[in-house]
């Protein structure tokens, strides 16, 4: 397989301690499969076998392996593929597989298969920014010559003749289930875990704004400096995030490397906000963390702003102030809590009334619940 190696951020779920290791949180790689539907005996194998390499490696390592595809798209307006394809794009590892067919047009007016274009989406974005790894396997073909078959025996031959990539060929189902648990674990063994667990030095959970699980998170009260680190392009490097204050102002800054710059604020940050809560998670659903700020100067207001990728920085991972920005802020009182799957809830009032707020792709929309 490719062996250059894997970015390290992506979501992270709590974990609890056992003896074998220390780990307090792991850390997630999702892993996207793709294939037509003739290799429905192998998909409804891919979550278990997924499990059964967290339990005998991953997390004894500090990883989570989990499964993405087209299972997880929520329905919505637009077309099926490329909704399909903005969960390839949060995948650290695609899966891509062949037997007998090499499947459907994407659309009516695509000419590709669904599975040809996600295998060229993923190696797109791999040869842009490292990220995912593209894996191929065949399965011996068991039918008879036509045309399904013939576009599967050409696909392969473009791969032998372009020798972009490094695949596989299996006989049977046991033997791409021993084959593929191999290779995970050899995936992970080349993994370099990011120390998340030294990001909550300064959170005090007594005078926390969030409520929830972050990579990354601490308060400030009085002014004090506040500093977090997290890889938040995926090119496997941690930039540092530094909140201050100085001469009559806040300041939050990103370095990278030995270049720095500063984020735009809110203009609702003021002087009387003296309570601060930054954290870093991905609220996005786009396999990049982002930084969360709440702020309040008191009970009965409280300010989230969000800075992240645009879309074209997501793409690119260009970082830069115009392509990471800030995304939203949001409005409510008491404390925030930042849930799994992209959902922010913020009470008001004092009846149990709430704002949830989720995002849908490219902003948080919200409702009263």
């Amino acid at each position: 397989m490719n062996s250059k190696a894997a970015t390290k951020i992506t979501r992270y779920m709590w974990a609890p301690r056992r003896a074998e290791h220390n780990f307090q949180f792991y850390q997630i790689k999702r892993v996207f499969l793709a294939c037509p539907g003739d290799l429905m005996a192998e998909r409804s194998r891919f979550t278990r076998l997924l499990e059964t390499v967290n339990n005998l490696r991953a997390h004894s390592l500090g990883f989570h392996l989990h499964p993405v595809g087209w299972e997880r798209v929520i329905p919505s307006f637009g077309r099926p593929q490329s909704l399909i394809n903005v969960e390839l794009h949060t995948a650290d590892l695609v899966v891509v597989m062949f037997w007998n067919r090499i499947g459907s047009p994407s659309s009516a007016k695509s000419d590709k298969t669904a599975t040809v274009e996600e295998f060229e989406e993923a190696l797109g974005a791999f040869e842009r920014t490292g990220r995912p790894l593209v894996w191929v396997y065949f399965r011996k073909p068991s039918s008879e010559p036509d045309a399904q078959l013939q576009g599967v025996l050409n696909f392969r031959r473009e791969l032998e003749s372009g020798k972009q990539i490094f695949f596989r060929e299996y006989d049977s189902i046991a033997d791409w289930e021993e084959m593929f648990r191999e290779h995970l674990v050899a995936y992970l063994d080349g993994l370099k875990r990011w120390n998340i667990d030294s990001n909550f030095q300064n959170a005090n959970p007594d005078n926390a704004l969030f409520l929830g699980r972050f990579y990354g998170e601490g308060v400030s009260q009085g002014g004090a400096a506040l500093e977090l680190r997290a890889d938040l392009d995926g090119d496997d490097h941690d930039e540092i995030i530094h909140f201050w204050y100085s001469h009559g102002g806040y300041s939050l800054a990103v370095k990278k490397y030995d270049e720095s710059f500063n984020l735009a604020l809110p203009p609702s940050i003021s002087e009387n906000a003296v309570h601060f809560h930054l954290a870093i998670k991905d609220v996005t659903n786009d396999g990049l963390p982002e930084i969360l700020l709440a702020f309040t100067n008191g009970p009965a207001t409280l300010n989230v702003a969000i800075w992240g990728f645009n879309e074209e920085g997501r793409r690119t991972r260009d970082f830069t102030s115009s392509s990471f920005h800030m995304l939203q802020e949001l409005e409510g009182q008491y404390q925030a809590r930042v849930l799994e799957g992209g959902t922010i809830i913020l009470p008001y009032g004092s009846a149990g009334f709430r704002f949830v707020c989720r995002w849908d792709g490219s902003h948080f929309t919200k409702s009263d619940e």
